[in-house]
């Protein structure tokens, strides 16, 4: 009887330790601002995508950005290559180093990063982007307004209760069926013109948009 207990109380400590490794064998999640902290660790982070391209080798460059604060960014070079867009949260795991004075997170393989949220999966009030624009600068956003003061390519989207506007401007190509006075949920890149000091929404991609709200 004591033999079936002795066996039975080492297999619960071995399950439990086996449990303790796995938990420590997995990469802690970190802010952006802590990455420096880790040279040569395996690591966690999470951050907004505002840049991506491929390299001729077929790598890919991906630039997040922490939500909170526009100034810590993070570079994730990636060994294939992820289908993402402006604005999206993703969560990247690898490992830390250094490269020509930035930091960035070399990964082996794209499936160690998970897309979080989607831009398109939330809309951004006008007041928001007018209170804290730094924290979508360069990010592909969902906006709702009043389409006003339209003219050719381009017109100003203004919030409901005409306090705050905006500038839009899109190509041809993109879906646009809205007339002046319309509701309207704009699909575009959040951007700053440094020669007229203005942000402003610009949709000239194949996911952007502009459509006819019901609400």
């Amino acid at each position: 009887m004591r033999f079936k207990y002795l066996i039975i109380f080492v297999a619960v400590g071995s399950l439990l330790a086996l449990y303790s490794v796995s938990l420590l064998s997995q990469p802690i999640l970190i802010p952006l601002s802590s990455v420096p902290k880790y040279n040569g660790q395996h690591v966690a982070i999470q951050g907004i995508v505002i840049d991506y391209r491929t390299t001729a080798s077929g790598s890919q460059l991906i630039t997040l950005r922490d939500p909170q604060n526009s100034t810590n960014t993070v570079t994730l070079y990636i060994e294939g290559e992820l289908q993402v867009e402006f604005g999206d949260t993703i969560q990247a795991t690898g490992e830390v180093q250094q490269y020509k004075n930035n930091w960035e997170l070399v990964i082996n393989d794209p499936q160690m990063i998970t897309i979080l949220q989607k831009w398109h999966s939330f809309s951004i009030p006008l007041w928001q982007l007018a209170l804290h624009p730094e924290n979508y600068r360069d990010t592909t956003v969902n906006v709702t307004g009043i389409a006003t003061q339209s003219s050719g390519s381009s017109f100003t989207l203004t919030s409901t209760d005409g306090t705050y506007s905006i500038d839009v401007t899109y190509r041809s190509t993109c879906p646009h069926q809205f007339t002046k006075g319309d509701i309207v949920s704009v699909g575009a890149r959040f951007l700053y013109d440094a020669t007229t000091y203005r942000f402003y929404l610009k949709a000239t991609e194949d996911t952007h948009g502009i459509w006819r709200s019901e609400g």
